[in-house]
């Protein structure tokens, strides 16, 4: 049963605009760019996880310039899992975001899951952080890549970061050589358990591993350049299909 209890909340400040932040949540290109790739997909907007992964939902609610309200249906006819942005203005210029999460799934995983989801929403935030910083207004090119596994989360992230080169601190300059793709040159912005984020010229890199749903994955950003997003993804996906072994 979806518990319609359980709400995850998150909130940021950010260097930008409300008309910016709404942007940046209210449409499927402000989403790409800080989130995963969104498209219209008829009356819903999908959402590429990589991998083949994809979720559809639909805006439940909609206040322009202010708030909304995204909505994916639960299994067998259950209620949606639902995602809340909230957009306040502050003095100064600056933008309050908050985001509230709920109806999630019950069971023995609950406190795992609320703390995956938590950790993932804190890198994406970040991720919008980091745009506004540093890409404000720029077009964004989006390769992701997800792969599932049954080795264990840390060999698995051991073997990403062998793979990448270099197991680098947050804030250190790095170069990456992932085998049969380019080099990556940038700083580390983003540096946890199994998280690593490069900040690049023209974009960011984020590597991910989550053990209790048994998956690794890379979400890109390139922004401002031309970026062929089906070659490199299918690059990438097959990178990450060595880590996890298929």
């Amino acid at each position: 049963m979806v518990d319609e209890s359980r709400r995850l909340a998150k909130e940021i400040e950010l260097a930008a605009t409300p008309e910016q932040v709404w942007q940046a949540i209210a449409t499927p290109e402000g989403m790409s760019v800080w989130f995963v790739p969104h498209e219209h997909a008829g009356e819903e907007i999908e959402a590429d996880f990589g991998g083949g992964n994809t979720q559809a939902g639909q805006v439940l609610e909609r206040e322009p310039g202010r708030r909304v309200v995204y909505g994916a249906p639960g299994p067998d006819g259950e209620p949606p899992m639902t995602l809340e942005f909230l957009v306040e203005g502050k003095e100064g210029g600056t933008t309050v975001l908050r985001l509230v999460q709920s109806g999630f799934f019950g069971g023995d995983d609950w406190e795992a899951e609320y703390d995956g989801f938590g950790k993932g929403w804190d890198v994406f935030l970040n991720n919008l952080a980091e745009y506004f910083r540093h890409f404000p207004g720029l077009p964004v090119a989006n390769v992701v890549a997800t792969g599932f596994t049954e080795r264990p989360g840390e060999a698995v992230w051991a073997d990403l970061i062998a793979r990448l080169g270099a197991d680098p601190a947050l804030g250190e300059r790095v170069r990456l050589t992932p085998e049969g793709l380019e080099p990556i040159e940038g700083v580390v912005d983003l540096r946890g358990e199994s998280l690593l984020g490069i900040r690049t010229e023209h974009g960011l890199y984020r590597f991910m591993a989550d053990d209790l749903h048994h998956m690794v994955s890379t979400t890109q950003y390139f922004y401002g350049v031309e970026v062929d997003r089906e070659s490199r993804s299918a690059a990438w996906q097959s990178w990450l299909d060595r880590i996890t072994g298929h």
